[in-house]
């Protein structure tokens, strides 16, 4: 279930009575979550799901290099790949790659 479909089950079931911990109980969202997704309007609600989607990675610097060992590599499997990138990282100064 994404997140906006998760803020329409919460006002749907307030709406149906249930309580707030019956709530965080059948969605399976801890009741901290449901206070926060309870904070927000639909609007914000909106902005804040874009805002996560734009949100950069960690590996969004590495992405051509990872695809391009990829495709040399196609045996390559996850670990590999992060030592191979953990080995490069610390050969390359800081700031650099």
């Amino acid at each position: 279930m994404d997140k906006w479909q998760v803020y329409v089950e919460i006002d749907q079931l307030l709406k149906q009575g249930f309580t707030k911990r019956n709530i965080a109980k059948k969605l399976k969202i801890s009741r901290t979550t449901l206070y926060r997704y309870l904070e927000k309007s639909p609007k914000e609600m909106v902005d804040w799901m874009e805002s996560t989607k734009s949100r950069a990675k960690k590996l969004d610097k590495y992405e051509e290099l990872i695809l391009r060992w990829l495709r040399e590599h196609p045996d390559m499997w996850g670990n590999k790949l992060k030592l191979t990138l953990e080995l490069l990282h610390k050969k390359q100064p800081q700031g650099e790659m």
